[in-house]
């Protein structure tokens, strides 16, 4: 099973071509990193060393084979941009831009995987949706793994429903009278406990209780809010109806979990990382933007 990585460092290399520009000619390639990489591996630069000076930063040119990660413990991943409408809904619902969200808002994500426990008050039916619902959306996310887990002790995830039959309150800070979730997080912003409750006094009806069920469970999944940006059909819309995940919901979930980006950080860095990377891919089409990650 693959697991999360911690960010530590965040590096990227420079492909420039120069060449005329012919139609049967291959391009050739100057492969450039910046001067501090450069002086890790190779030492001081000398006479003969290529320079380049862009952005007030210096680059040195080195071998085409060169690989400057290939002494870095860990995982290298290849940054991918997003367009601005994107990253615009994206702020709105993980620092929640979109209403009254600041800079102390930070990003929040489960780095272990979540194993969820179904209190004896969870019919089976309900829960058996909600495993197969985890199952869909974290599909081909490597650093989201959901799980059921039959012991309460060793479950991370606490799933229960309040009724006449069942009236123990395991996590009365649930403000909501109809349900919600209630999250813990470290000093790393990373989730490592969740309840989750439903009344099923207010929420009548299975088809009604499954969908809050899965609504707050998706929702918890990154402390995520709503957006004004996306469709009502959305699970992270802000209008009050019925809903379905959307290519959107899950695009903005697997972004949340995908590791070429700084994960635990707040919005002013966000903004900062994302708009200097997409400035230098935009300015040279063929640089490398690349993000290490160490257990």
């Amino acid at each position: 099973m693959k697991r999360a990585f911690l960010l530590i460092i965040a590096i990227f290399i420079s492909f420039y071509s120069f060449s005329q520009d012919t139609i049967k000619q291959h391009r050739p390639v100057k492969k450039f990193i910046p001067l501090e990489v450069y002086e890790n591996h190779f030492g001081k630069t000398s006479d003969t060393t290529e320079f380049m000076y862009k952005d007030n930063d210096t680059l040195v040119r080195v071998p085409n084979d060169f690989d400057p990660f290939e002494d870095q413990d860990g995982v290298k991943v290849e940054y991918e941009p997003k367009d601005s409408t994107f990253l615009s809904i994206y702020k709105n619902i993980v620092y929640n831009t979109g209403k009254s969200g600041t800079s102390k808002e930070r990003m929040r994500y489960w780095k272990d995987e979540i194993k969820i426990y179904f209190d004896e008050s969870v019919p089976a039916l309900h829960s058996k949706e909600l495993m197969d619902f985890a199952e869909n959306i974290s599909k081909g996310i490597d650093s989201l793994n959901i799980s059921r887990n039959f012991i309460p002790e060793k479950a991370n995830y606490h799933v229960y429903y309040l009724n006449r039959e069942h009236t123990t309150d395991y996590e009365p800070r649930i403000g909501n009278s109809k349900g919600g979730y209630y999250i813990s997080w470290n000093g790393k912003q990373q989730i490592y406990d969740a309840k989750l409750k439903i009344n099923t006094e207010l929420n009548k009806g299975d088809k009604y209780q499954i969908q809050h069920l899965k609504f707050h469970f998706f929702k918890s999944l990154g402390h995520f809010k709503s957006s004004e940006q996306l469709k009502c059909e959305s699970y992270l819309s802000a209008c009050n109806t019925s809903r379905e995940i959307t290519p959107i919901d899950l695009e903005l979930l697997s972004y949340h979990y995908s590791y070429d980006i700084c994960k635990g950080v707040d919005l002013n860095t966000f903004t900062e990382q994302t708009e200097r990377f997409n400035k230098q891919l935009k300015e040279e089409p063929n640089s490398k933007i690349y993000v290490i990650h160490v257990e």
